[in-house]
């Protein structure tokens, strides 16, 4: 059997910027750590950010990050919301096919979308 690295994939995620005071988010992002992959992942919650971390993206604030869920992948483009969760599914072993199905400009699209209908009610956990 070929085993796979989740790692070589250069449009996985490599770093997360999350909101770890919202309890939805911190409960997902709690689910996508502990999976084959997750310790590949740098997982940064920005709710806990005193200083700029290093490594924060290129014209980004903390305020930018606690806005968006936002993802650096593996080859160093900066991507937020829906595609940022792409991006986060294409280095999770368990998630890496639905990742690579949803990687094309309907799925990224119809993610966004979805995404921003999470932002309307986000603000009610937080």
């Amino acid at each position: 059997m070929i085993k796979t690295d989740t790692t070589a994939d250069p449009r996985a995620a490599t770093q997360v910027f999350y909101d770890g005071g919202c309890p939805v988010c911190s409960r997902e992002i709690g689910w996508y750590r502990n999976m084959r992959g997750g310790d590949d992942v740098l997982w940064l919650d920005i709710s806990e950010a005193v200083t700029v971390p290093e490594g924060l993206p290129p014209g980004m604030t903390i305020d930018d990050l606690m806005r968006r869920f936002t993802i650096k992948r593996r080859d160093g483009e900066v991507v937020s919301g829906g595609p940022g969760f792409i991006a986060l599914w294409r280095a999770l072993g368990p998630l890496r096919v639905l990742g690579r199905l949803t990687d094309h400009k309907l799925g990224r699209t119809l993610g966004e979308i979805a995404y921003r209908g999470f932002l309307k009610i986000r603000t009610l956990w937080r």
